[in-house]
């Protein structure tokens, strides 16, 4: 398992683990998460920033500065779930 795959991988054992909904797709040798209930994203594959660092980039949430931030997947994946439940 190379490192983009291990960083989206823990990302999606967590938002399992929180019963968030998401879709899964295949993006420049890597993957994207999409939210049917925003319009974040979250993506980590050879052209994304972090990604040879076990990071993931979000775009489109609250958080994001400029549109895009890059975050552990751990952090990642709890803003996602605390957004999903908080709002």
């Amino acid at each position: 398992m190379n490192t983009y795959e291990k960083a989206i991988n823990e990302v999606i054992a967590i938002l399992i683990n929180h019963n968030v909904p998401f879709t899964v797709n295949q993006i420049y040798e890597g993957l994207q998460l999409r939210f049917p209930w925003c319009d974040g994203d979250v993506a980590c594959h050879e052209g994304t920033y972090g990604a040879e660092n076990g990071k993931v980039e979000t775009y489109e949430f609250p958080w994001d500065e400029g549109d895009v931030s890059m975050l552990t997947p751990a952090d990642c994946a709890m803003r996602i779930a605390r957004l999903w439940v908080f709002g």
